[in-house]
C-alpha cells in the first residue's frame, strides 16, 4: 500500500483499505446468505459489492493516486447505494438510511468538506426522489414479499451497525495515533530546540569573546603606538601618531560596543558617536565644552557600515577639535543621518568653528575620508558657508 507523508492522509488511506476489505467480506457473507435463504434480490447487490471491493483493493495496491481512487470509490458506492434503493423492488430498504449516513461520514472524513457537502446534497436529492416516487410503490408490494426478504433486513442492519462501529473505531484510533505522534514530535522538537539554544549561547559567548579579544589587541597596538610616540621629538610627527592611535581606538570601540550588547550584528549609532566623541575629547586633552547635537533617523547600523562611517566621523571630529574651535566661544557640532529616496541616505556633519586651515585641503585624513566614502558607494560635498559642512550621500547602508 502506498506510503503518504502525512499521518492524517495515511490514516485515511488505511481506513479506505480496511473499508474496502470489510465491504468485500460483507458482500461475500451476504452473497452466501442470499443463496442459503434464497433471497435473490440481495444476490446482485452482494455480488456487486464483492467485485467493487476487489477492484478498489487492487487500485489501492497498484496506484499511487490515492485521491483519484478515493473519489472513484465513493462515486461508485453512491451509485450502488441509490441504485439498489431505487431500482431493487425485491427487498426492503429499512437499512438504506444507515448506508447513506455511513457514505456521507466517510466522504467528509476521507475526501474533505467540499466533496462531503456535494455528497450530502446528492444524497438528499436521491433520498427525496426515493421517498416521493419509489417508496409508495414499495409499500404496495411489501405484502407480497417473502419471509426471507424480511430476514435480509436483519443482517443488513447488523452489517451497517458493524461497519459504523468499525469506522468510528478506526477514526478514534487514527486520532489517538496522531496525538501520540504529535506528542513524540513535540518532545523531539523540545530536545532539538534545547540543543540549538545551547549552541547559539555557545556561539554568542564565543563571538563576544572574539570581539573582546580584538578590542584588547587593538588597545595593545594603541599602547605600542603611544610608547613609540613618546620617543618622537618632532611635535608634528607625534601628532600623526596620535591621529593613528585615535583611528585604532575608533575600531576598538566598535568591538567593545558589540561584546557589551545583546545584539552582535548591529550597534546603536548615537550611543557609539557620543562615546567616541568623549574619548576623542579626552585623547586631545582639550577642556572645551562642545555642544553635540545628533539627529539620526536610523537607530542601529550593521557591522559592515559602522567601521567606515565611524572612521569618517573620527576624522571629521578630530579635525574640528584641532582646527576649528581655537577662537570659538561656544563650539557646536551637528550630526544628522536621514533616509532619502531609493533607499539612499544623507549623512551630514557641521561645526560652527573658524578653521585655521582649509577643511577641504589635501591631506592623509582627507584622502582617507574619500576612500571610506567610496567604500560606502557614496559621494561627498564640502562647503564653508555659513559653517563648515560635510554632506555625504550613501547609496546603501547596512542596518
Amino acid at each position: 500500500m502506498a506510503s503518504l507523508p502525512s499521518i492524517h492522509d495515511q490514516s485515511r488511506l488505511n481506513l479506505l483499505f480496511n473499508l474496502s476489505l470489510s465491504v468485500t467480506l460483507m458482500g461475500g457473507v451476504a452473497f452466501l446468505i442470499s443463496l442459503i435463504i434464497q433471497t435473490y434480490s440481495v444476490f446482485v447487490p452482494a455480488l456487486g459489492n464483492i467485485l467493487f471491493g476487489l477492484l478498489t483493493l487492487f487500485l489501492i495496491r497498484r496506484t499511487k493516486k490515492f485521491s483519484a481512487v478515493v473519489k472513484f470509490y465513493f462515486i461508485v458506492l453512491y451509485l450502488l447505494v441509490f441504485g439498489n434503493l431505487n431500482f431493487n423492488d425485491g427487498t426492503m430498504h429499512i437499512g438504506a438510511p444507515f448506508w447513506i449516513m455511513l457514505l456521507n461520514i466517510l466522504v467528509m472524513y476521507i475526501i474533505g468538506v467540499r466533496w462531503g457537502v456535494s455528497f450530502l446534497v446528492a444524497s438528499l436529492l436521491g433520498y427525496l426522489y426515493y421517498l416521493h416516487y419509489v417508496f409508495p410503490r414499495h409499500m404496495d408490494i411489501m405484502d407480497t414479499m417473502s419471509e426471507e426478504a424480511y430476514y435480509s433486513v436483519y443482517y443488513e442492519a447488523l452489517f451497517a451497525l458493524f461497519l459504523l462501529g468499525f469506522i468510528i473505531y478506526t477514526i478514534l484510533r487514527s486520532s489517538k495515533r496522531s496525538d501520540e505522534l504529535l506528542h513524540h514530535k513535540n518532545e523531539e522538537l523540545k530536545v532539538q530546540n534545547s540543543t540549538i539554544l545551547l549552541r547559539e549561547e555557545e556561539k554568542t559567548t564565543m563571538l563576544k569573546e572574539i570581539h573582546h579579544r580584538v578590542k584588547n589587541n587593538l588597545q595593545v597596538i594603541t599602547s605600542l603606538l603611544r610608547l613609540q610616540m613618546y620617543e618622537l621629538e618632532n611635535e608634528a610627527e607625534a601628532e600623526k601618531f596620535k591621529d593613528s592611535m585615535n583611528r585604532v581606538l575608533t575600531m576598538a570601540m566598535i568591538h567593545e560596543k558589540i561584546y557589551q550588547s545583546e545584539e552582535l550584528s548591529r550597534i546603536n549609532l548615537e550611543d557609539y558617536f557620543k562615546g567616541l566623541s568623549q574619548d576623542l575629547l579626552t585623547s586631545y586633552q582639550t577642556n572645551m565644552n562642545v555642544d553635540l547635537h545628533f539627529d539620526l533617523n536610523i537607530e542601529k547600523i550593521g557591522l559592515k557600515t559602522i567601521v567606515p562611517l565611524a572612521l569618517i566621523y573620527n576624522e571629521l571630529f578630530s579635525n574640528s577639535l584641532k582646527h576649528a574651535f581655537k577662537t570659538t566661544r561656544q563650539p557646536k557640532i551637528t550630526v544628522s543621518l536621514e533616509r532619502r529616496e531609493c533607499d539612499s541616505f544623507t549623512f551630514t556633519y557641521e561645526d560652527n568653528g573658524e578653521w585655521r586651515s582649509d577643511g577641504a585641503s589635501k591631506s592623509f585624513g582627507r584622502e582617507l575620508i574619500n576612500s571610506l566614502t567610496d567604500q560606502l558607494d557614496g559621494q561627498m560635498k564640502f562647503s564653508k558657508v555659513p559653517h563648515t559642512r560635510y554632506e555625504f550621500i550613501f547609496k546603501h547602508l547596512e542596518k
